[in-house]
């Protein structure tokens, strides 16, 4: 009779705290709406996205087994499948699995769903603004770790660097200025809309937990621990 008490009395604690009413945000036109949900329903879809990246990857990647022909092919799926926004349509910003359900985003919308997918095949990605030295401006860019070097994408516009001798550039390639510029199609393209930025490219130590390494059930675990000071 005692463990049948504890048991229900567990279940109606599992029950209590998931139903407990938790708050995401979502961006509309960059008006951030706070949306209370029930923790049980932000668990769901949190699983449900979860699963839904690793088939779309597993579908995008195919058999390939070399992370080269990955990266390539999340890329040119991404900026061949979200597009940009439409006009009139508005602009929202929540979780990157909705941005590739519309189909269109932003620059930044658009290089945080490829380095997600990136992150899922199992190659460290993540993308940040570079501003170039006047600071008039930005560029969302992808880093993304290929033979242990970070390379540079830009998913949006369908850009990639390569180097002299026609392999993907790497940091220490652009830094020394050897790179040119080719689109997802493999054509090269005038370098000068880049120039400014890559020259601006700040010291890569490590790529920390952001947005596009913490879609995995593990990896959000880590994030919610530090955030809570269980651990640095």
């Amino acid at each position: 009779m005692k463990k049948l008490l504890i048991a229900i009395f567990l279940i109606i604690t599992v029950i209590t705290l998931l139903n407990i009413n938790v708050t995401y945000r979502r961006g509309i036109d960059y008006q951030v709406q706070s949306i209370k949900i029930p923790l049980y329903l932000k668990v769901l879809d949190f699983f449900d996205r979860h699963y839904n990246y690793k088939n779309l990857v597993k579908e995008i990647i195919g058999g390939s087994i070399n992370e080269h022909e990955q990266v390539d092919l999340i890329f040119k799926w991404v900026h061949y499948n979200i597009r940009r926004p439409p006009e009139g349509f508005p602009i929202v910003d929540d979780h990157v699995w909705y941005i590739i359900v519309r189909g269109y985003g932003t620059s930044d919308q658009s290089n945080d769903v490829f380095t997600t997918l990136c992150n899922y095949a199992g190659i460290d990605a993540f993308f940040d603004f570079i501003y170039p030295l006047d600071k008039r401006s930005v560029l969302p860019l992808s880093f993304v770790k290929l033979n242990n070097s970070w390379s540079i994408f830009d998913s949006y516009n369908g850009v990639y660097f390569r180097n002299k001798e026609g392999n993907v550039a790497n940091l220490d390639d652009i830094r020394k200025g050897d790179w040119s510029v080719f689109n997802a199609a493999g054509i090269t393209k005038q370098n000068s809309d880049y120039v400014s930025y890559l020259e601006n490219i700040p010291p890569l130590s490590h790529i920390g937990l952001k947005r596009a390494n913490i879609q995995s059930p593990l990896r959000r675990l880590i994030f919610q621990l530090k955030r809570w000071g269980v651990f640095r």
